[in-house]
């Protein structure tokens, strides 16, 4: 499994998060680092956790997926996150 980052802004006004948000909760497993980040693993390329994330989302919308790994650093995100970025980041 490989650990991504995950990065997005939907820019239509009353756009519905749930539809993104479904799609992440949908990977093995996932935390969320704050406003619009969340960090995921899965066993997806980049392209195609984006492509799916796409499908949700507008044409003027924006995302980000990138591979992250240690080392990493943070602040602020809480216990139960940086437990899960200190199992998870290799």
């Amino acid at each position: 499994m490989t650990t991504y980052i995950i990065s997005y802004d939907l820019n239509s006004p009353g756009q519905s998060y749930e539809k993104v948000h479904k799609v992440i909760n949908s990977y093995h497993a996932w935390a969320k680092l704050g406003g619009s980040a969340y960090i995921i693993l899965s066993d997806e390329t980049a392209p195609q956790i984006r492509d799916k994330l796409m499908k949700k989302m507008d044409v003027n919308d924006q995302v980000f997926v990138g591979i992250i790994r240690a080392p990493a650093a943070w602040y602020g995100v809480g216990d139960e996150v940086s437990d899960w970025l200190k199992n998870n980041l290799k």
